[in-house]
């Protein structure tokens, strides 16, 4: 139980209180499955909602709440998160959106892979969607995510495939290491960019035998919040990382499939409209 007891334990929240949180609720349940007690482990709530809410209060975890009302995303969050970790001598840091369930022997597994392959400084569950399909891991081709059919349990390199951000596990000084998340990107890629750093000096990551289920914004139907959503988009993907000769192009490559796909799939130009405002026109 050391290894567990030496994680930070991460939830990032928007306009959900944490109780209500199914990463929070399955999270917690797997905790205690696996034997912690009261106030054995450290939870960092970081509050990205436009107004903050009360402290969570909890006989469980050791919480740590951070409101921030102006909606910073996810990159600050996380690097924030980490210097607290680093501060509280943990060493490592897993971290959740709100809206992953995780099974009940998530946090047995992890402490397996843990002591099974401790030279690992990155680990991540299987997360499939509504539809069933497996989200993450996936692999990249040319900057665009394609679904795998099929992952099994153990070390992947990552160069071929790669995680998203909830159930990820990393070493906290290996966090450091590579520079954290790029706070310029917000949400949308924010994941993709720190493993592009991650991978420039760490090969492998562990798939860990978890699989967990995730909400994915490629279901929702309602016009006002995919147009929100397409708009951080584009703010975010001009501040992606180049490390690569033709990044740029690939990049641009993206905007042009994830445009095309959303004014296909609402039958809409608005999409269109919106990128020629925003990008094309400057």
């Amino acid at each position: 139980m050391e290894n567990i007891s030496k994680i930070l334990f991460i939830i990032v929240l928007y306009n959900e209180k944490l109780i209500e949180s199914s990463s929070f609720q399955t999270i917690t349940s797997s905790a205690k499955a696996f034997g912690f007690k009261d106030k054995e482990l450290h939870l960092y709530v970081y509050d990205n909602s436009p107004t903050g809410q009360d402290k969570p209060d909890s006989s469980f975890w050791n919480i740590e709440y951070v409101s921030d009302t102006q909606n910073s995303g996810l990159s600050i969050a996380y690097n924030k998160a980490a210097e607290f970790a680093e501060r509280k001598e943990l060493q490592y840091i897993f971290l959740m959106d709100q809206d992953t369930t995780f099974p009940s022997d998530t946090i047995k597994k992890y402490h397996e892979s843990l002591q099974r392959n401790p030279s690992i400084k990155m680990y991540a569950p299987i997360l499939k969607i509504e539809n069933g399909k497996i989200m993450s891991p996936f692999r990249c081709y040319m900057k665009w995510g394609k679904f795998l059919d099929v992952v099994k349990p153990g070390i992947y390199d990552l160069k071929k495939i790669a995680p998203i951000n909830s159930g990820l596990c990393v070493n906290v000084k290996s966090f450091f290491e590579v520079g954290g998340y790029n706070e310029k990107v917000r949400v949308d890629g924010a994941d993709y960019q720190f493993i592009e750093r991650f991978k420039r000096r760490y090969k492998d990551f562990e798939v860990v035998d978890v699989i967990g289920h995730q909400a994915f914004s490629m279901f929702e139907k309602n016009p006002q919040k995919l147009i929100s959503r397409y708009s951080i988009f584009l703010q975010d993907v001009k501040n992606f990382e180049e490390h690569e000769f033709g990044d740029r192009f690939f990049y641009s490559i993206l905007i042009i499939k994830r445009t095309l796909r959303l004014t296909f799939d609402t039958k809409s130009i608005m999409f269109i409209k919106l990128l020629f405002r925003k990008i094309l026109i400057r």
